[in-house]
């Protein structure tokens, strides 16, 4: 049987290259205000980088967690109670703050309780709600690694300044919000259709009258 002739060739530098064709696809945005030459490409192009952003974030968190022996969710937790202690941290506005259900909330908590980094103190306006604090031992340890914090954030927001880290603080809280409005939005899709889905299974699960 005849050996392949077929060789790989290399391509020369300043060559060009052949790319994958490009499919066409509808626009994942319809206001015009957004559109760049009737293209949705610059907001395709930040949703992309929100998600490498965020997974490069949850990379430091969880560096910075793993120094205190912490998930990178119970850090973020104790960074909130410890250095925004003017807010009345409770289970409840935790799992607000942090879009995530009261049950989750409560066992991460429970348990930064139980090794002792966080003490529950009783609201003596409500005694059925409790307010958290830091103890000694959670102080000391985000103490600990605030050296260290320092290097990584200064590397971080070396690009920033008081005013323009502010500007940003504030664009970035809008976006919370629409993004809190955005899936408001999806929820609503995803029910509608989940509605329409089950009439369409009722409706051939009915019998046929004769």
């Amino acid at each position: 049987m005849a050996k392949s002739t077929e060789r790989v060739t290399k391509s020369k530098p300043g060559a060009a290259t052949t790319r994958p064709r490009a499919p066409k696809l509808p626009p994942t945005i319809s206001r015009a205000a957004l559109m760049v030459d009737g293209s949705d490409t610059l907001v395709r192009s930040i949703t992309h980088q929100h998600f490498v952003l965020s997974g490069l974030l949850d990379t430091i968190r969880g560096g910075f967690a793993s120094l205190v022996g912490l998930s990178s969710f119970q850090y973020v937790l104790m960074q909130a109670v410890g250095r925004f202690s003017d807010q009345a941290w409770t289970v409840r506005s935790i799992s607000r703050e942090m879009h995530v259900t009261d049950a989750y909330a409560s066992v991460e908590i429970a348990d930064l309780v139980k090794q002792g980094y966080l003490a529950k103190v009783v609201n003596p306006d409500d005694r059925r709600v409790s307010f958290l604090e830091l103890t000694d031992k959670g102080v000391s340890s985000l103490s600990a690694i605030a050296p260290i914090q320092q290097m990584v954030n200064d590397a971080l927001y070396g690009h920033l300044n008081s005013h323009t880290a502010l500007t940003y603080s504030n664009e970035l809280s809008v976006l919370i919000s629409r993004a809190e409005s955005a899936i408001s939005v999806l929820n609503d899709v995803a029910a509608d259709q989940r509605q329409a889905a089950l009439k369409t299974h009722l409706r051939r699960r009915r019998p046929t009258v004769r």
